[in-house]
């Protein structure tokens, strides 16, 4: 019996070792530029009574965004770009990456925003659980990757949505918006230009390990009847 499950237990490692040598597949979902010439939503907090200003407007294959949030420091400002995804798996999404261009230094924050059925309402955005991340910019260009991991979600989202804070699932198989704002401490009345070349989520394909899983479980199944036999 114990060389038995000596033999099992090399194979399952020589199993291991040709996954971990084999090379990986990555895969990249593109948000910005895509085959169709859509553009995403630009809003502003004018609706609300504010008086920021924000455009958008795509030149060839580059998005470009500007917006002035409103002087009055008694008012909240904001502006953004948001696209609607319809809730795509982004499981074995590990980091997004983005090449923007900044006039001046500045800084953005991005918003990933996934269905959680333990607190999303379909009829209210703010329900659908918010996953952020900022970003500082210097002038000129900038190559942006970021981990996932580095991802939270902010107290207030938890506070708005009186969500209990032991629900730390992220739910990435269910992503419905990407969305890109101004930074939380950007100068109100200066005009701040981006202009975004990429933008897109990537990761690496699971191809390789459902082979090894599958190779796994052969073999334990395998030696589970060799050994029934062999009573």
């Amino acid at each position: 019996m114990a060389k038995k499950l000596a033999i099992l237990s090399v194979a399952i490692i020589c199993a291991f070792v040709v996954f971990v040598l084999v090379p990986k597949r990555e895969f990249s979902i593109p948000i910005f530029p895509q085959p169709s010439a859509e553009l995403p939503i630009v809003y502003d907090d004018v609706s609300d009574g504010g008086s920021s200003a924000a455009t958008v407007r795509r030149v060839d294959s580059v998005l470009e965004f500007q917006c002035t949030l409103g002087k009055d420091t008694s008012k909240a400002a904001w502006c953004g770009l948001i696209w609607t995804l319809d809730s795509k798996n982004w499981l074995l999404v590990d980091s997004i990456v983005m090449d923007v261009f900044s006039e001046s230094a500045s800084e953005l924050v991005i918003k990933i925003w996934t269905f959680d059925p333990d607190v999303t309402q379909k009829d209210s955005l703010t329900t659908y659980r918010l996953l952020l991340k900022e970003i500082a910019l210097r002038k000129g260009e900038n190559h942006i990757a970021l981990p996932f991991s580095e991802f939270y979600v902010p107290e207030f989202w938890f506070q708005q949505n009186q969500a209990d804070k032991e629900l730390v699932q992220r739910h990435k198989e269910h992503v419905s918006r990407f969305e890109i704002t101004l930074g939380w401490n950007v100068e109100r009345g200066k005009p701040m230009r981006f202009r975004f070349t990429k933008i897109a989520a990537k990761g690496v394909g699971s191809m390789e390990l459902a082979i090894f899983l599958l190779v796994c479980v052969v073999i334990v199944v395998a030696a589970l009847g060799f050994l029934k036999k062999k009573k």
